[in-house]
């Protein structure tokens, strides 16, 4: 009996002390797994803070990758490319002879980087490399340690972040610029003229700098990323005159005429003269027209009209340029008699004395115009002068301008009837060949 409790309690010694032994053995396994947490543990949070200065992978500044850069390498890098954009130059060399260089300050150059994240643009301009340069480094850092240590071994993707130059050209100071050489390069041709004494003026051709092409090539390589600079050369392109002294030479043929009568000393007739001068040595090129009114009333001379009689409905009334219809009247049946029929006339509200009723030609500013378009295939000249209290005002051309045609002028009319016909009646080799209508008037009686 004694000898089984004895035994029993043997097994329940060994028993014990295994039991005592597993579990100092668990304590010291637990003990050494805390252990080895922490001190895994303690080296993550240390590479971490390692790289708490450090750039992340996938952090592109053009074609380079910036990671494990440091915020004073990342700072210069982005200060010696700004530089590289900053001292680039622009020279611009015109006709051989005539240069001009600027600088990227002097043209007011934007410079910066761009920093794309998922999409989303920033912009630091030039100065803000050190701001740009810390916020590179600290993209992704707030997340939480883990997540770091996942981005420093390789188990998690860092966000994508792409760093680029953008200069941008100031259109303002391009324009300015391309303005200056226009004003200093361009030059308009001069037509030859003549003058109504027939004394002819040689013509000057021009020249034209292509300031279009300048400003586009200009703002396209400032708009660029090149870091080259710009270099061009441009020339100027002659400009020939239209009107040349050979084509004017010819013009020595008074082609059409006619003449009128008025008192030269009141104000009536001072407006006549002064408007007279106004289309005196009008050219007109085959399919040129000109307007009347606008000629007449061209001020330019610095001259103005006087009141004198005009018709308003049908009554005479004192008008500014009173008078001055006589002289589209008579430039209307000179017109005529070249063989011109003008694209726009009209006739009096009442009929006038210095010409025959339906060959008549008003001006009213706004409603009424003489406007003439030269049909003939060689150019004209019109020219209107005074002698004493005549009024002539003639159509000269080349000899064969007329192409052997006369052309007389007519009208036709009931007695007493206030409605008058005109027609062109067109001759060649002292024959009829054609009468053309001209208009159908109807006038008011005078009140």
């Amino acid at each position: 009996m004694e000898e089984k409790q004895k035994k029993r309690a043997t097994i329940l010694l060994a028993l014990i002390a295994g039991g005592v032994f597993l579990f100092v053995v668990l304590i010291v396994l637990v003990t050494r797994s805390d252990n080895r947490e922490k001190a895994e543990r303690a080296e993550m949070l240390a590479r971490v803070e390692e790289h708490r200065n450090l750039c992340f992978s996938n952090k592109w500044l053009m074609d380079e990758e910036l990671v494990d850069k440091d915020e004073h390498y990342i700072t210069e890098r982005l200060a010696e490319i700004i530089k590289s954009y900053e001292d680039r130059r622009v020279s611009i060399c015109i006709n051989k002879n005539y240069n001009d260089s600027y600088s990227m300050d002097e043209l007011k150059e934007s410079i910066g980087f761009v920093c794309n994240e998922g999409g989303e643009e920033s912009f630091y301009p030039s100065g803000r490399e050190s701001a740009l340069a810390k916020h590179i480094i600290d993209i992704d850092k707030d997340l939480p340690v883990e997540e770091q240590n996942d981005i420093l071994n390789g188990n998690r993707q860092t966000k994508k972040v792409n760093i680029v130059v953008r200069c941008q050209a100031n259109r303002d100071n391009v324009t300015r610029i391309v303005k200056k050489y226009s004003e200093k390069f361009d030059k308009a041709p001069k037509n030859a003229t003549i003058k109504t004494n027939m004394k002819i003026t040689k013509e000057r051709n021009g020249r034209v700098l292509d300031t279009t092409r300048i400003a586009r090539e200009l703002t396209e390589y400032l708009d660029s990323n090149s870091t080259d600079n710009f270099e061009r050369s441009y020339q100027t392109s002659v400009v020939k005159a239209e009107v040349k002294a050979s084509y004017l030479k010819p013009i020595n043929t008074i082609i059409g005429s006619f003449a009128t009568s008025f008192i030269p000393s009141n104000v009536r007739g001072k407006n006549i003269k002064l408007a007279s001068t106004r289309i005196n040595g009008t050219l007109l090129k085959p399919g040129d027209e000109v307007s009347y009114l606008e000629k007449l009333y061209d001020d330019s001379d610095g001259k103005k009209y006087g009141k004198a009689g005009g018709f308003l409905k049908n009554k005479i009334v004192q008008v500014e340029g009173g008078g001055i219809c006589q002289v589209s009247t008579t430039s209307y049946l000179a017109f005529l008699s070249a063989g011109i029929i003008p694209k726009e006339r009209h006739p009096h509200t009442c009929k006038v004395s210095y010409a025959q009723s339906g060959l008549d030609a008003a001006l009213a500013v706004g409603t009424k115009d003489l406007v003439v378009a030269n049909t003939l295939e060689r150019p004209i000249l019109i020219r209107a002068r005074v002698n004493g209290g005549r009024l002539i005002v003639e159509v000269l051309s080349y000899k064969d301008a007329k192409r052997g045609y006369t052309y007389k002028a007519r009208t036709k009319s009931k007695r007493g009837s206030l409605t008058v016909k005109s027609y062109l009646d067109v001759y060649k080799g002292g024959k009829k060949v054609e009468t053309k209508q001209l208009a159908t008037d109807t006038y008011k009686k005078l009140r």
